[in-house]
C-alpha cells in the first residue's frame, strides 16, 4: 500500500513538473507572439508613414515645378514697376524682421545672464541666513 502511495505521489510530482514546464513554454510562446505582433504593427505603421512621405514629396515636387513655370513665364514677360516695388518692400520688411529677431536674441541672452546672477546672489543670501541662524542658535546654548 505504501509503495502504491509513493508511486502515486511520485507520478503526481512528475505531472506537476511537466505542467509547470508546459506553462513556462506557453508563457514564452505567448510573449513571443505579442512581440511579433507589435513588430508587425510597427512595420505596417512605418510602411504607411513612408508611403505618406513619398506622396507628400511628389506633391511638393509638382508644386515646385508649377512655381518654376510661373516664374519663367513672369520673367519672360518682364517685371513690372509694381512687382519690383513690392519686392523691395518685402526685402526691407525681412531685413527689419531679422534685425528685431537679433535684438530679441541679444535681450534674451542678457536676461539669462541677469537671471543667473540673481540666482547666485539668492543662493549666497540663503547661505548667509542659514549660517546666521546656526550662529545665533550656537550662541544661545
Amino acid at each position: 500500500m505504501k509503495n502504491k502511495l509513493d508511486s502515486t505521489k511520485q507520478h503526481l510530482e512528475e505531472k506537476t513538473a511537466q505542467i509547470s514546464v508546459q506553462q513556462q513554454l506557453t508563457d514564452k510562446i505567448t510573449s513571443m507572439k505579442a512581440r511579433i505582433e507589435a513588430y508587425a504593427n510597427k512595420k505596417e505603421a512605418v510602411s504607411y508613414l513612408s508611403e505618406h512621405v513619398t506622396i507628400k514629396h511628389e506633391m511638393h515636387v509638382n508644386k515646385l515645378e508649377s512655381v518654376k513655370e510661373d516664374m519663367e513665364t513672369s520673367e519672360t514677360e518682364g517685371k513690372t514697376e509694381e512687382e519690383s516695388e513690392r519686392y523691395k518692400r518685402m526685402k526691407a520688411g525681412l531685413i527689419d524682421h531679422t534685425e528685431r529677431v537679433e535684438a530679441l536674441k541679444a535681450m534674451m541672452k542678457e536676461n539669462e545672464e541677469n537671471f543667473k546672477k540673481r540666482e547666485q546672489v539668492k543662493l549666497m543670501l540663503e547661505k548667509q541666513v542659514y549660517l546666521g541662524k546656526r550662529g545665533l542658535l550656537s550662541r544661545q546654548e
